[in-house]
């Protein structure tokens, strides 16, 4: 089981009766508190048991007001820490909203099916960087062979003028993509694959990372 908290806060175990946090689901969980935490940016999970479970992304609904935080890491929790961390926090990286237009290649088993895939958008100034929990858009089969996929994140970092991409793998159902388009605002810059690498967590089939600048 696992305990929240926001800003100090406790807001107690996470826990709806039937199964709760099963692959690819979104659980819904309901909190009353007497104590107003007012706007925070940090959502703290704890795990008490050593069942491993990886978080994609949190939505805080508080009032009228949505927050986003995002795993950023692609970390497990649980409480046997050989599996992975026993505590995690979520942070709000920003107030900005991305939109990511991925197109995979029209290619033999350029397709994937269960890839992981997150995505780091840097500026060559210093303006820092954000990282997307993983590309996945619920109860849709994304990365089709030669289909595009649009993908819209909320709470990001405005890094500014967008100069590079980082894409990571962490699994190993190998995946081909052509072009990757990021818009923010009235920014909007394509990420062309030019060199055709396959990402997969299994460096025999591909790179577990890769960058493309512009």
């Amino acid at each position: 089981w696992y305990q929240r908290r926001v800003r100090g806060v406790n807001l107690g175990v996470l826990d709806n009766p039937g199964n709760d946090f099963e692959v690819g689901a979104i659980d819904n969980f309901q909190v009353d508190s007497k104590t107003d935490v007012g706007k925070f940016r940090c959502v703290e999970i704890t795990a008490k048991d050593d069942d491993a479970w990886m978080v994609d992304y949190i939505v805080v609904n508080k009032g009228n007001s949505k927050t986003y935080v995002y795993n950023t890491e692609g970390e497990y929790l649980s409480s046997d820490t050989s599996e992975g961390k026993d505590v995690m926090k979520f942070c709000k990286q920003g107030e900005a909203t991305y939109k990511f237009e991925i197109t995979t290649a029209n290619e033999k088993w350029a397709d994937t099916d269960n890839i992981h895939a997150r995505l780091t958008v840097s500026s060559k100034g210093n303006r820092g960087n954000t990282t997307t929990g993983i590309l996945d858009n619920q109860g849709i089969d994304d990365f089709v062979k030669g289909a595009t996929d649009t993908f819209t994140l909320h709470d990001l970092k405005n890094v500014g003028k967008f100069d590079c991409i980082v894409l990571t793998a962490q699994q190993d159902d190998a995946w081909l993509f052509d072009t990757i388009k990021v818009t923010r605002g009235g920014m909007t810059r394509v990420f062309k694959n030019e060199d055709k690498v396959w990402l997969s967590s299994d460096t025999s089939e591909g790179s577990d990372e890769l960058e493309i600048c512009n």
